[in-house]
């Protein structure tokens, strides 16, 4: 581990010193890291750990199967285990730096974020841009680490060179005031996002001013932009726009928007769990069910977590509290550290 903890002690040469200085031969995978892959694609964490174990046995590629790990800790939610899986796998890392050994790096900072260490997060987004200069990610990235230690001007610093990186890219500005949101600074936030919409509005997209005025939080407005733009075919936009008519408290329309992308389109988990939250609204919980069990089916990893605890949640209202209560303990051996989740939990087991 010694060349590991480079990757903090040293963050000007992270990115150096680790991964050419990283130790053994590779072998060719044996099929136990496919199988784990495809274990974790399908985010069965339990099964691919065991076959990562196998793989490892089989001395097969140590660097991906440690990042592979790591991801599989992360989904979890362990992520002082992911953190050390990210710092091994970076150890075996060898020759000249590859867009995988970059990927790790990105995975180690946001295990570290996870677990509050933004000043370690923050050394790795700086060794990246030291080595490339126009890596929007790592300054976008930076600068929400910037935030969450309070450094406000720095974090507009980052922002500023990531928005100049991709001068078109309304939906990196909205990102950008969520960011401020949650650690504090809205009202900045908004300011910028006034001042935005004030300098460039006849020249902007509606659906880039649909977008603005949904977190300037004036849903009219959105509406009407966002209801010129929308045709059933851009899932994130589609999800916008049902979101708006939610805030507008017109549960119809939301439904509406959400069932037009699914029917004219491949399935899409964030769609689902729109569709599903929307008709727990309006209290249609086996259709929500329905809804976030599509969305589960799909194996999309980023709404997995999110899709699970609606599907629980909703089981519950629907009076199924057995059917629930398996749910949970199935979700808590996925996602153990949800705080949420076991307070769901504790109130399961009294009915």
């Amino acid at each position: 581990m010694k060349n590991s903890q480079r990757i903090i002690r040293y963050c000007s040469i992270l990115l150096i010193a680790v991964f050419l200085l990283g130790g053994c031969a590779k072998k060719k995978d044996g099929g136990n890291l496919a199988k784990a892959m495809e274990a974790l694609e399908q985010n069965d964490y339990t099964a691919a750990m065991e076959n990562f174990e196998k793989a490892l046995l089989n001395k097969e590629d140590n660097q991906l199967i440690y990042r592979g790990m790591g991801i599989a800790y992360m989904g979890q939610g362990s992520y002082a285990e992911a953190e050390t899986a990210f710092l091994t796998s970076s150890s075996f890392a060898v020759g000249q730096l590859t867009d995988l050994d970059y990927d790790t790096n990105y995975y180690l900072a946001s295990a570290y974020i996870k677990q509050k260490k933004y000043a370690e997060a923050e050394e790795i987004y700086t060794a990246i841009i030291s080595l490339r200069k126009k890596d929007l990610d790592a300054y976008y990235l930076r600068g929400c680490v910037y935030l969450k230690q309070n450094n406000y001007q720095a974090a507009i610093r980052d922002f500023e060179k990531a928005f100049s990186l991709a001068p078109n890219n309304i939906k990196l500005v909205t990102d950008a005031y969520v960011e401020m949101r949650a650690a504090g600074f809205e009202e900045e936030g908004r300011a910028y996002l006034n001042d935005l919409i004030k300098e460039k509005e006849k020249s902007m997209k509606n659906e880039d001013k649909g977008r603005i005025y949904f977190y300037l939080e004036d849903y009219e407005n959105a509406r009407i932009n966002l209801d010129t733009f929308v045709n059933g075919k851009d899932a994130e936009l589609s999800l916008l726009l049902g979101q708006t008519y939610e805030k507008l408290n017109n549960m119809g329309y939301a439904v509406e928007v959400y069932e037009t992308y699914l029917n004219n389109n491949p399935p899409n988990a964030a769609i689902y769990n729109g569709l599903g939250t929307c008709l727990m609204r309006q209290e249609n919980y086996e259709d929500a069910v329905a809804a976030f069990q599509s969305g589960i089916d799909i194996g999309d990893g980023g709404y997995m977590q999110e899709l699970k605890f609606n599907l629980i949640v909703a089981t519950e209202y629907m009076g199924n509290f057995s059917q629930a209560k398996t749910l949970m303990q199935e979700y808590l051996q996925l996602y153990p550290d949800d705080a949420k989740a076991k307070r769901e939990n504790n109130f399961l087991s009294t009915r």
